[in-house]
């Protein structure tokens, strides 16, 4: 039986890190009743319709902090924006999508989802005037470009027609992590008043890029492990949602990244639910690439992104995933299986 004579308001005055006697067995007890409702009532998680391959092997997105790493032009932010656009935009997850394009403007980024979505060049979405002008002079194609900015019109209409599931923002209206979150906590308030079964998916391009004016750091390292734990944080208990975020790889000469390559602080690794490292063969060594894949009538090798499920706290796969990359329309599409395979065998052999 537990003594319970002690002045336990007393000695907290005293000492503010004692903590107060409890039913030990009652409360063990408890936590396992609390966690199997919650697990219950999380249901079966996320899902991404046109990723089947991801999907499967994510078993369910739900919320915490998936981090996209890779060096320069490898295509994680192309990559990021296509993964959450498809999760948001699946009606059964009733999900609103949030990017936050923290290195880029609005202007430059919805060329990119139109092109993404129509599969036309992200000029002829950025400056329809330069081909519309074509048209007029009857030049060679006109007939191509007319066919084009009708898809930009098309694409743009999507855009607009799902204001009710994604929103873009940059840091021209949101310049600070303390603004970012307050902003989230408003849109998520928003949604719930139209549909208290409506959550958020939230991407960040990217977290280095990120600024807490209200914190003073002496070190990058010191602001990126802040940046990491806050958003950790978000992603937990401040807004509870599935958070996205791009994080760069110092420049590798020669091998392929590990996570210990992330740049300014080894704690965004510690922190993320899941780490994804991506690599690019094409843009790193060109036409000497062994991972690439090729069309009918060109013969240049064109990118594949490598995924390597580098940290999973999430699901039970440890592996890496293949995806092809088209460039200058920002469009990412899973590999097949079979091509998975021969993919993995080409890099395993080419070590």
């Amino acid at each position: 039986m537990l003594n319970n004579n002690y002045k336990i308001d007393e000695i907290e005055k005293e000492n503010p890190y004692i903590v107060t006697v409890e039913d030990y067995y009652k409360s063990s007890l408890n936590d396992y009743d609390s966690f199997d409702k919650y697990s219950w009532n999380k249901g079966k998680g996320y899902s991404c319709p046109n990723f089947p391959i991801f999907d499967e092997k994510m078993e369910g997105l739900e919320d915490g902090l998936y981090l996209f790493a890779a060096e320069s032009n490898m295509g994680k932010s192309a990559f990021m924006s296509n993964l959450l656009w498809d999760y948001c935009t699946n009606p059964d997850n009733n999900l609103f999508g949030v990017y936050f394009a923290l290195d880029d403007t609005k202007q430059e980024m919805i060329p990119r989802l139109i092109s993404m979505l129509e599969l036309i060049p992200i000029s002829i979405a950025s400056k329809p005037s330069r081909y519309k002008e074509k048209i007029d002079l009857c030049e060679e194609g006109s007939s191509i470009y007319q066919e084009m900015l009708d898809k930009r019109e098309h694409g743009l209409n999507t855009l607009k027609e799902l204001n009710t599931r994604f929103k873009l923002e940059d840091s021209e209206k949101l310049d600070c992590g303390e603004k970012i979150l307050d902003y989230c906590k408003k849109l998520k308030e928003y949604l719930k008043g139209y549909d208290p079964k409506t959550n958020l998916i939230i991407g960040i391009d990217s977290l280095f890029d990120l600024n807490f004016p209200s914190q003073k750091f002496k070190t990058d390292k010191e602001k990126n492990e802040y940046i990491a734990q806050e958003i950790k944080r978000w992603a937990k208990t401040e807004i509870k949602a599935p958070i996205f975020g791009t994080i760069h790889l110092r420049k590798i000469d020669k091998r392929r990244a590990d996570i210990s390559d992330v740049k300014e602080s080894g704690r965004y690794i510690y922190d993320a639910s899941v780490v994804f490292l991506l690599h690019n063969d094409v843009s790193r060594n060109g036409q000497n690439a062994s991972i690439y894949y090729t069309q009918p009538n060109c013969d240049e090798f064109l990118p594949i992104i490598e995924l390597q499920w580098a940290k999973n706290k999430k699901s039970s796969f440890k592996g890496i995933t293949y995806y092809h990359l088209i460039s200058n329309y920002s469009k990412v599409i899973e590999c097949t299986e079979e091509e998975m395979k021969r993919f993995n065998n080409l890099r395993f052999s080419s070590k």
